[in-house]
């Protein structure tokens, strides 16, 4: 009898050290940083562009700042909204626009207004701060 008491005791003494050490080690962990966050859309956009009568291509990467990691997560659940609102965006656009860069700087413009609004209609918020072209490649 006294062979299992000692048994319980030594069970009960590891539980209260693993939950000890979970706990601090729990404690030690910071919170999440508050700030921004960026979101790439990927994979990039591989698009053709401009006039009919000649096949022009453009190849874009896209990163979005949001406010922190909640937004985040929520520009990603509406993703395929955001690459649609994009790709619209830029089959607008004449071959000027693409190929200056106030024709870009325009078009990162236009596509934060856009981009607000359409997240505006999904979620009641604006949620996007910036749009940023990581990548650039146009051919003509």
């Amino acid at each position: 009898m006294l062979r299992c008491f000692k048994n319980r005791v030594r069970v009960l003494a590891y539980y209260f050290l693993a939950a000890l050490t979970f706990s601090l080690a729990m404690a030690a962990d910071p919170p999440a940083a508050a700030g921004p966050s960026y979101v790439a859309l990927e994979p990039t956009f591989t698009l053709n562009y401009g006039d009919l009568n000649r096949t022009h291509y453009l190849q874009a990467g896209i990163t979005l700042r949001v406010r922190d990691q909640a937004a985040a997560l929520e520009v990603t659940v509406h993703s395929d909204a955001i690459r649609h609102a994009v790709i619209m965006l830029f089959s607008r656009q004449p071959e000027e626009s693409i190929r200056t860069n106030a024709g870009r700087d325009q078009i990162l413009e236009q596509a934060l207004r856009d981009l607000q609004d359409l997240m505006l209609k999904e979620t009641g918020e604006s949620l996007i701060d910036r749009v940023l072209f990581t990548s650039w490649v146009v051919q003509s």
